[in-house]
């Protein structure tokens, strides 16, 4: 029969139907004969060996392409049988791990989950983590400033947003705000973002939502990575990357550099003594910059080593440094931040896909003045006022907070219908600020433990229920529970989600004790150690259609915040008014707050090489102690892209057209004026030609225009802006990646 087998032939090339590029790794076999399959070559071919001649049912499958099946008559001899395979109308189904802590696939995962992948942060190639995902979600907004980026989820902001790196509580930041730019977008795999209360699963924080950002493993044996931008205004970034993976050892060692110029929207200002004298002009000319230059670079280290099948350990140290320099005449100073993370993980794997996990964190974050002129600096304290002479390359160490984070969780499958998470947590944060705090020192303790259900009620409907309990040294314990439901109905996933949200007051609302000139008045600012913790109730419906070659659905939600901490104008104390203050504010739970809304989004594939895709966002934030609206909100955002695609042969181009839109912005101003910031839209053209003719190495060319149509808000500086984006800019980078060796198992 064997020898019978080999005269007998069937062989034959598989491609694109569309582009008819060759496809290597198909799978090809004939279903009625066992042991009687292969896959394509590198050149597309295939050959099997059927055991005799006949009619039978050739198949043939690929990962984004429809599977094909065909009758075939096999005679003796060769038999030469061309396949083209048509490629998948839908979307790869991803895995998420942000909405329940647990892995899913996107489309099973009880909450609703967002997904910013790897192709879409190289398809969008926008100059910060910013661009990519205001770019992508219609939902997320942020607000720039010189100091940082206010993110927003649906009305609400940093504040209330958490961000998480690996799962991980990203903290940290420049101008109180996470600094995004010490991640690299070239070092993303995908980004998951969860709307509304997370507190159950992430602790405090997590009112408005959850960004998760989780970076590349790579998995073949050697992998070496180049990615070079650059555009105008001195926009540099490069990123470099080296993994290894030999046996039971991980080792990914990367580089990140990123520079700016800055640039001006307008040299003018508003004359804060127009309003006492309106002979003098209304505007004055400034050296200051709504985006100044900086420079900055990260390094990081991680090793992965398995012990055993069972036991894994996981390593992560990383060191950030960046300098924001501000114009001379402008602001007689610089600002240095300096970080420093080291991480331990360990996991475990138990029977029937349970383990346990621990991981142990640690940040030392330093932010510094740095002054490279000669300047006589002025401090206030709660009982003294200090003059101090700096001398040009003098440092003076504004904060350094130190955070600790240990967590521990265990995954349990009870049944086939119960998955159990389990786990405990512990942080401290310890800030030191001298001049900037009541106390030299200051600290603030969290232990929480949490327990959540995921329960298969049927085969349609799952349910998913938690709760944390956690308690704080300074405002107590409090429970945060949590209640999700998915029901699928044919083409349609329903999801309803609530949850009960929670936030501590930072140590900066507690004894914040600064002086800062704003809107032409030195004001004193004040922390307050009697707030109460934040809280909310998050309620959403959204429902899902996926179909052949649409996807499309929206989240409905409402989000009422309770206590929510603001300032409050005080009386000015005597000695403080002859030090110049002319008013104080003080941190106090004066407001409630309530963001509704609406999310819609949806995909498109109108052919094989176009696919549309878009959303927009209707948000109603309201302060409801003031009546009035939340500042910085837009009410309407939207996001559309056009993406093309061509492949030839090995080596692929993409053609991407996509714009942001944004209403306009409220804001009341320190002196309880009332301003808004303006409407705009942006549009960008990108290109990305995928070139791979190398057999261990792979180049990626990009360039685009940002900005199209060149809008600049010129509004005067100290303008609440609208977008600090300088008009259209052009930019341009490569990608070079060799890999050597097949993936690891």
């Amino acid at each position: 029969m064997t020898t019978y087998a080999q005269n007998i032939i069937l062989e034959g090339n598989v491609s694109c139907s569309g582009t008819q590029e060759v496809l290597p790794f198909a799978n090809v076999y004939i279903d009625s004969l066992y042991n009687t399959a292969t896959i394509t070559k590198k050149d597309g071919s295939y050959k099997l060996h059927p055991s005799s001649t006949g009619t039978y049912n050739l198949c043939v499958s690929h990962i984004g392409y429809e599977k094909f099946c065909t009758t075939v008559h096999v005679n003796k001899g060769i038999n030469h049988i061309d396949i083209t395979l048509s490629p998948s109308s839908y979307k790869m189904n991803p895995i998420v791990v942000t909405g329940t802590g647990t892995q899913h696939r996107v489309d099973d995962v009880p909450v609703q989950t967002e997904i910013i992948t790897q192709k879409d942060i190289q398809e969008i190639a926008g100059r910060n983590m910013e661009d990519i995902i205001s770019g992508i979600s219609s939902s997320v907004d942020f607000t720039s400033s010189s100091m940082g980026t206010n993110i927003k989820i649906n009305g609400l902001g940093a504040d209330y947003v958490l961000i998480l790196l690996n799962g991980k509580r990203l903290t940290g930041g420049v101008g109180g705000y996470t600094d995004l730019s010490r991640i690299s977008t070239d070092d993303i795999e995908q980004i998951e973002i969860v709307k509304g209360a997370s507190s159950t699963l992430y602790g405090s924080d997590a009112i408005a939502g959850v960004i998760n950002i989780i970076t590349k493993k790579e998995k073949k044996k050697t992998t070496i990575s180049n990615n070079t931008r650059m555009g105008e205004y001195g926009d540099f970034k490069q990123f470099n990357a080296f993994s290894y993976n030999k046996g039971a050892l991980s080792s990914k060692t990367t580089f990140s550099y990123q520079q700016i110029d800055g640039w001006q929207l307008n040299n003018m200002k508003y004359n804060p003594s127009w309003e006492s004298n309106h002979n003098l002009p209304f505007l004055v000319r400034t050296y200051d910059k709504p985006v100044n230059k900086s420079r900055g670079y990260t390094i990081t280290q991680n090793f992965d080593y398995h012990f055993s099948k069972k036991l894994q350990i996981h390593t992560h140290a990383s060191w950030y440094e960046k300098t924001l320099y501000f114009p001379f005449k402008g602001r007689m100073h610089n600002y240095y931040y300096n970080n420093q993370n080291a991480a331990l993980g360990v996991y475990y794997k138990l029977k029937n896909k349970n383990y346990m996990e621990l991981n142990i964190d640690y940040g030392n974050y330093l932010y510094y003045n740095e002054y490279p002129y000669k300047y006589n600096e002025t401090y206030i304290t709660n009982d003294d006022l200090i003059k101090v002479t700096y001398y040009p390359g003098d440092r003076f160490r504004n904060s350094a907070q130190r955070i600790i984070n240990a967590q521990f969780k265990t995954v349990v499958h009870m049944n086939s219908k119960n998955k159990l998470s389990m786990g405990a947590e512990l942080m401290s944060d310890k800030l030191e600020a001298k001049y900037r705090l009541t106390k030299p020192t200051v600290s603030a303790h969290t232990a929480s433990i949490y327990c959540q259900d995921e329960i298969k009620l049927t085969k349609k409907t799952v349910l998913v229920a938690g709760l944390r309990l956690l308690s704080h040294n300074i405002t107590g314990t409090s429970a945060t529970p949590k209640v999700s439901a998915m029901y699928k109905q044919s083409k349609i996933t329903h999801r309803v989600n609530y949850a009960y949200g929670f936030k501590s007051p930072t140590l900066k609302e507690l004894y914040y004790y600064y002086k800062s000139e704003r809107m032409g008045a030195l004001r004193l600012y004040l922390g307050n150690e009697e707030l109460k913790p934040q809280r909310s109730h998050y309620l959403s419906y959204a429902p899902e259609i996926k179909l052949k070659t649409i996807t499309t659905g929206f989240n409905v939600y409402h989000n009422r915040i309770y206590d929510k901490i603001d300032f409050e104008i005080i009386p000015t104390e005597y000695e403080h008014a002859r030090q110049g203050i002319e008013e104080t504010k003080m941190r106090y739970n004066i407001d409630n707050a309530r963001t509704l809304g609406i999310d819609y989004y949806f995909s498109y594939r109108i052919s094989h090489p176009i696919s549309l895709q878009g959303g927009y966002s209707y948000v109603d934030a309201k302060n409801m102690t003031e009546n009035i609206p939340l500042n910085g909100v837009s009410k309407h955002s939207a996001t559309l892209k056009v993406s093309w695609n061509k492949k030839c042969l090995k080596n692929k181009l993409n053609l991407l057209i996509s714009g942001v839109y944004k209403s306009e912005k409220f804001y009341l101003e320190e002196d309880l004026t009332k301003s808004y910031a303006k409407p705009y839209q942006l549009w960008k053209l990108t290109a990305n030609y995928e070139y791979k003719q190398f057999k261990n190495m792979d180049i990626t060319l990009t360039s685009g225009i940002d900005n199209i149509f060149n809008y600049v808000d010129d509004s005067p500086y100290g303008s609440h802006y609208g977008t600090l984006n300088p008009g259209r800019t052009l930019y341009a980078g490569i990608k070079i990646q060799f890999a050597k060796e097949k993936q690891t198992n």
